[in-house]
Formats: structure tokens, sequence, C-alpha cells
């Protein structure tokens, strides 16, 4: 009887977890310097409902015990998950989205991340960014932080002051990451399987599995971070 108990506030625990997640990526992302007061209270209210769905009609102290000691686990399991699968933690974080790109703002992006252009303004401004215009491209992280990268002849030191010829800025590609090819990155970059084989055999890498993190970049070229350790 007690083992059975056991096995549904586990169970139950279990499901209220991901229901939170779910419910989590929904809301959208948000840093936590920035939660409102009525984000304050929408996670208090989720957290309780989460508490009750794990629970039920059982308020024992047992019931309190395993229920934390399963959600705790269930957060490690996430962590060690994130750490060993590129998959999982883009399924579990999503990947950072372009705001504004070269000064056009994409408002399907904001619709997607639920930010309103008021909002976008005030992230801008606290980068001391206070022209659209000025903007070559702001990413919201997974963290919901926003990046800002200016122009170039918008930056702290203007080529455009000194008569410098500019160069068009490219974001870097993400090739490979925890050992796994992007291919749609390598594709994006105009490269193939073969090149990038080419490119690790250069370096005495036998195999992507071999590879931290590798990424190209039009004006630094390929840039490759090995792994430390045995490849997994």
């Amino acid at each position: 009887m007690l083992y059975t108990k056991v096995a549904i506030i586990v169970f139950r625990s279990i499901f209220a977890f991901i229901i939170l997640l779910a419910l989590g990526r929904i809301v959208g992302r948000k840093m936590i310097s920035r939660i409102t007061f009525f984000d304050f209270i929408i996670g208090v209210t989720l957290g309780s409902l989460g508490v009750r769905l794990a629970l039920g009609a059982d308020d024992s102290l047992l019931g309190n015990i395993v229920a934390g000691i399963t959600i705790i686990l269930m957060v490690l399991l996430i962590d060690v998950c994130n750490l060993k699968s590129y998959l999982f933690r883009k399924l579990e974080e999503g990947k950072p989205i372009i705001l504004v790109e070269n000064g056009i703002i994409h408002e399907k992006n904001l619709k997607k991340v639920r930010i309103s252009l008021n909002k976008l303004l005030m992230l801008l401004r606290e980068k001391d960014v206070f022209n659209m215009d000025d903007v070559y491209y702001a990413i919201i992280e997974n963290d919901g932080e926003l990046s800002v990268l200016l122009k170039p002849d918008r930056q702290a030191l203007k080529a455009a002051d000194m008569n410098v010829p500019i160069s068009p800025i490219n974001l870097p590609l993400d090739l490979i990451i925890d050992g796994k090819i992007i291919y749609e990155n390598l594709v994006q970059s105009g490269h193939d399987i073969e090149w990038i084989t080419a490119q690790l055999k250069s370096q005495n890498i036998r195999s992507e599995k071999d590879v931290l993190y590798a990424c190209i970049n039009p004006v630094h070229g390929f840039y490759i971070s090995p792994r430390t350790g045995p490849s997994k």
C-alpha cells in the first residue's frame, strides 16, 4: 500500500513537472530581473497548481518529501540531458531569435516571443541604442537577454568618420556542437560533409565526435575547439 502511494506521487510529480515546463515555454522568455508583479503572481499560481497536481489530496509529510525529491531528480536529469545532447538542449531551451536585422524589425519574430515594439525599444535603450537604424542585429537569447550588434559605421570607433571601407558583417554559423554536425548550417555556409571532414583532418581530428565546437565566419574563417577529454 505504501509503495503504491509513493509510486502515485512520483508519477503525479513527473506529470506536474512536465506540465509546468510546457506552460513555461508558452509564457515565453523573460529574465528573472525583468519579472513584473503580474509575472510573479502567475509564477506563484502555477507553482501552487503544480503542488496540488503532484500531491492531489495527499498533504502528508511523506507525500511532500517524495514530491520534492522527484522534482529535484527531474531537474538534475534535465541538466544532464542538456550537457549530453544538443538536440535535447535545443528542444528544452529553444534557440536565439533575430528581432532586428540591418535596421529592419522582424515583426513575425516579435510576435513569436511576445515582445511588443515598445518593449523592444526599451530593451535597445538599455543597451544605449536609441536609433533603430543603428542596429545591425538584435537577438533575443534563450535566457531572455537582448544581444545587440551595431552597424560598423555606428560603433564606438566609427569607420565612417575615418573614411575606412566597410566590409559587411555576417554572424558565425555553428557547424559542430557537442560532436554533432549542424547540417542545416553546413548547407547554409555553402559547404558539404566532405569539406568539413577535410577541415578536421587538416587539424589531425579523426571525427566530428572529437569536436566540442566549430563554426565558420567569413572574416575569421573556420574556428574549431576540440574536446579536451575522450569523445563519447
